[in-house]
């Protein structure tokens, strides 16, 4: 596999808050208006953005009025205004790829299920919990 950004990658958003709550959502593809789409519903009107710059953030941000800060991978980037950063979701997404390796791959079709059953572990739930709220 190549490293980064590449078409045999899928885009899966990220979004973590600092109350604990995580979500991961398979995206069809990486445009902007995509991201927006995405994100709308799951950010609220008095948020603070904290994002890695792709396009769609500061779209949203500028749409819905909130605070957004651009946060870099470069060393003395990591921190916006000394409080503002995004290694809680670059852990999640250390963590996704740590589930996702033994099983090599999986289909396209299957993708969304492997990212639920992570948010499941995730969450500390049982999987006879998960059946029985179904």
């Amino acid at each position: 596999m190549m490293r980064g950004l590449s078409r045999w990658q899928l885009p899966i958003l990220t979004v973590a808050d600092r109350g604990g709550a995580r979500r991961f959502q398979r995206l069809s593809n990486r445009k902007g208006a995509t991201l927006e789409r995405a994100m709308k519903p799951l950010v609220p009107s008095d948020a603070v953005l904290c994002s890695d710059g792709a396009n769609g953030y500061a779209s949203l941000a500028a749409k819905r009025g909130i605070e957004h800060f651009v946060v870099g991978s470069k060393a003395g980037t990591r921190v916006a205004a000394g409080c503002h950063h995004i290694q809680n979701v670059n852990s999640l997404h250390a963590r996704y790829k740590a589930f996702i390796k033994p099983f090599c791959g999986p289909a396209t079709k299957n993708l969304n299920g492997y990212v639920r059953w992570l948010e499941v572990r995730l969450s500390g739930m049982k999987p006879a919990e998960v059946i029985r709220a179904s």
